[in-house]
């Protein structure tokens, strides 16, 4: 009786085990740090999913971006402000959802060669203290013929304005 409960606590840790070493596969991320000399670190944080989703003749990825500060001096804004890009042709469209039924779209120029083909920017503030501003959403390539594996990136700058100060801090992260 005590082996099948071992081996049934063996084989519930590697259930988990694998579980968890899957999850990468399906997602990308990156954090990055910087020192603020009032304390505390201010942090890039940028996710997409790693593979598209297909719909129609689209490819779509879901992203999320954070600024985050983890000091205790007072915080006048912070905020995050990111794009995305993909490697396109033959003027297909990259398009990334803004909040409220917006999109902000990039088409690549009618050539058939392969071009890099950003978004403008767009962000997130917060100026009420708090110490976070994040943004989570979609964006889309149509049609998906069009697009060149492995391209689609997300690009997040965080930025902190700590009461008190002139300059802001900065730091950037992207997959």
């Amino acid at each position: 009786m005590k082996k099948i409960k071992k081996i049934g606590v063996i084989l519930m840790a590697l259930s988990i085990m694998t579980a968890c070493m899957t999850i990468d596969v399906y997602a990308a991320n990156q954090s990055k740090s910087k020192s603020v000399k009032e304390g505390g670190k201010l942090y890039s944080n940028v996710w997409r999913s790693n593979s598209p989703s297909k719909s129609g003749t689209t490819y779509q990825w879901d992203y999320q971006v954070s600024a985050k500060y983890s000091g205790k001096a007072k915080v006048k804004e912070i905020r995050t402000t990111w794009r995305v890009s993909a490697s396109l042709r033959s003027g297909a469209s990259l398009a990334m959802g803004v909040g409220y039924g917006a999109t902000v779209s990039a088409n690549a120029s009618s050539s058939s060669s392969w071009q890099t083909v950003p978004t403008a920017s767009r962000y997130w503030s917060n100026t009420n203290g708090a110490k976070e501003s994040s943004w989570r959403s979609n964006a889309i390539v149509a049609p998906k013929k069009d697009y060149r594996r492995k391209t689609f990136s997300v690009i997040n700058e965080a930025r902190v304005l700590i009461k008190g100060n002139k300059k802001p801090y900065t730091i950037s992260a992207g997959v």
